[in-house]
């Protein structure tokens, strides 16, 4: 009995820390509202989008989103 407790246990956090990881799966960037961007900084922090695509930085996922229209959204920090 003790052991199915145990294991209903792991299951049950195992569970809960899949949730947790896939409840901010994507975000909205912080793109600046401008026509158009001009320049990116060169800094390198990767963003997955939710285009499968991993961008350099934020900044360089707002460019591809005004370039082809589309709605890219962050799926996650670093790359896809």
């Amino acid at each position: 009995m003790t052991g199915r407790v145990v294991l209903l246990g792991l299951l049950l956090i195992c569970v809960a820390t899949d949730a947790a990881d896939k409840s901010g799966l994507m975000r909205k960037p912080s793109c600046p509202e401008v026509e158009e961007i001009v320049a990116c900084p060169m800094n390198f922090a990767p963003v997955c989008g939710s285009d499968g695509n991993t961008y350099a930085n934020e900044c360089a996922l707002c460019v591809e989103r005004q370039a082809t229209k589309r709605d890219i959204m962050v799926a996650k920090e670093g790359g896809c």
